[in-house]
């Protein structure tokens, strides 16, 4: 049955999914938007990798993008909770601009750091009261692209699963391992323990990232957009670094920092 209406119980939950953090805690899902982003969580349910509970969908969004996209992945999951609807309702649930006509809704992602859930030789970002949910999403996306085996959100982060975390994301939530771990001192103290040095990102009084030795397991922790690490929280970490800038700037936005960092990483 093709779904017009707002009032419709299943689109109420879903555009309550996409509006209220609180809806999210409770229900332990979350929504995600765009037919890219939609095929990507698709694909890792059929992978085992996710837990997709509900796909929503036009029919023209399907024929549109079948021919480059694997969209067969969204009749593939969801059960019996797969709900064609209407391109206009599809525009008034979207919180973007343009909508693409398909959401999914999906159980969360994170994962519990301990032992049995990270790879002991890895590297990994932890972020620190980054409070942006696009910085947040584009983070997630480069550690995704450099191969990170793990992020790990402390002190507070902005919610991960954030409508503009997700989309900014692009499908890469399913593929890095998530954690959340808001005690930033517990956090440092895990990886310590498991012989995971950390590292510190700060303005000025690290090592160059370019001489820094990154041919071993670490975990660099980016801080907050507008303060930074705090001295504290500097001062927990093993070591810290320092990206070398010219001229009258002495900072970055976080998401540009953490790219360049990740990418002395594992160059």
């Amino acid at each position: 049955m093709l779904v017009s209406s707002r009032d419709n119980p299943n689109v109420k939950r879903l555009a309550k999914l996409i509006s209220s953090k609180k809806e999210r805690a409770e229900s332990g899902e979350f929504v995600v938007e765009g037919m890219r982003n939609c095929v990507d969580i698709a694909r890792a349910c059929a992978e085992g990798k996710a837990c997709v509970t509900a796909v929503f969908y036009t029919n023209e969004a399907v024929e549109k993008y079948s021919d480059i996209l694997p969209t067969h992945y969204l009749f593939e999951c969801g059960g019996s909770n797969r709900f064609e609807i209407t391109a206009e309702l599809a525009e008034k649930i979207s919180q973007g601009e343009g909508s693409q006509g398909v959401f999914v809704v999906a159980k969360k992602l994170d994962k519990i750091l301990n032992a049995d859930t990270i790879e002991l030789n890895g590297k990994y970002v932890l972020l620190d009261y980054i409070q942006d949910p696009g910085n947040l999403g584009t983070i997630l996306r480069t550690a995704d692209a450099m191969g990170a085996n793990g992020v790990v959100l402390c002190n507070n982060c902005c919610d991960l699963y954030n409508p503009k975390v997700v989309r900014s994301a692009m499908g890469s939530m399913a593929r890095v391992p998530v954690f959340v771990e808001n005690d930033f001192e517990k956090a440092v103290g895990f990886f310590r323990e498991n012989g995971v040095e950390t590292v510190a990102s700060v303005i000025s009084g690290g090592e160059n990232i370019t001489d820094f030795d990154f041919d071993r397991s670490c975990a660099v922790v980016i801080g907050n957009e507008g303060r930074g690490m705090s001295d504290e929280h500097v001062s927990m970490c093993d070591k810290s670094v320092t990206i070398g800038m010219h001229g009258n700037i002495n900072s970055l936005n976080a998401a540009t920092a953490a790219t360049i960092i990740m990418w002395e990483m594992f160059r």
